[in-house]
């Protein structure tokens, strides 16, 4: 079987990008013939049902992080109805030397971890405990193989989902609260000055009154003596507004289901989120 590791750039966001520039046509051709044995979609259909066809090659022969990350975006967050313009997924996020898969913002903070079958166990230990200073629900998804060995080496606390072949997310363990646990500090570091401003404002009644270059300094001194399951109450009060304006949730909402979590992560302007979805709709070869 041809090896698809050259189908992944496409559901990237600079391969997005190229869509909308019209500069996409050459790499779909080259990989069309090289996977031609699986019989690929004709030039006259519309470049959306190419995106569909490389990702069903994905999902049946080689389930990647990226087919993980897609499942997680569709099932756990778009079929659940989340309000684009009020709650959050984001791959942004990073916790020491953690930066975490997938982590979704809406009424609480959500963070999944990924461990594919290309994927060691070995930084797992020292990445859930990174989490554990930011997020209120933490998950670890991976496949059947080693959902035994995952379930052995971490803490109960931690949930655990596990891949299908068909690409279905089961449930085998459901995540416990951890927010109580949190460090406020690292909470802090999550979000934008405006937000950490107006969580400082809104609690303390002031603004630190020192020069922009203190304002940090002095605003975190204070946040951390906010207690840990409010500090991260009050992140996810502002972060979760980080949503998505119209041309980007017009993108995510007629984006094939095989680009949800590409276009879900896309954040250039929103001229390029309308010509790509403009362009998702057009054949291949016009």
């Amino acid at each position: 079987m041809p090896s698809l590791w050259g189908v992944l750039p496409i559901f990237r966001g600079p391969f997005l990008e190229r869509i909308a520039y019209g500069a996409h046509q050459s790499t779909i051709l080259e990989l069309a013939d090289y996977l031609s044995e699986f019989s690929p979609p004709s030039l006259n259909e519309p470049l959306r049902d190419w995106f569909d066809f490389f990702y069903s090659l994905l999902l049946a022969q080689y389930q990647c992080e990226y087919v993980y990350k897609n499942a997680i975006a569709t099932r756990l967050y778009l079929d659940r109805r989340h309000s684009l313009h009020n709650s959050l997924l984001t791959s942004e996020f990073r916790s020491g030397k953690s930066r975490a898969d997938v982590v979704i913002i809406n009424g609480t903070s959500t963070v999944y971890e990924v461990k594919s079958e290309f994927d060691s166990l070995k930084r797992l230990e020292g990445q859930l405990t990174d989490y554990r200073k930011i997020f209120d629900r933490i998950y670890v998804v991976t496949q059947p193989d080693t959902a035994r060995q995952v379930v052995d080496a971490i803490d109960p606390l931690i949930g655990i989902l596990v891949m299908s072949a068909a690409g279905s997310l089961d449930e085998i363990r459901e995540a416990q609260s951890n927010k109580a646990n949190v460090d406020p500090g690292t909470v802090f570091d999550c979000m934008y000055r405006t937000e950490y401003c107006s969580v400082i404002n809104d609690v303390f009644g002031y603004i630190p009154d020192v020069p922009n270059s203190k304002l940090y300094v002095e605003s975190r001194k204070l946040f951390c003596q906010i207690a840990p399951k409010d500090a991260h109450d009050l992140m996810v009060e502002q972060v979760r507004y980080r949503g998505k304006r119209k041309a980007h949730a017009d993108l995510i909402s007629e984006a094939p289901h095989s680009l949800k979590h590409a276009c879900l992560s896309f954040s250039k302007s929103q001229s390029l989120a309308f010509q790509i979805k403009e362009k998702l709709k057009e054949p291949l070869i016009p």
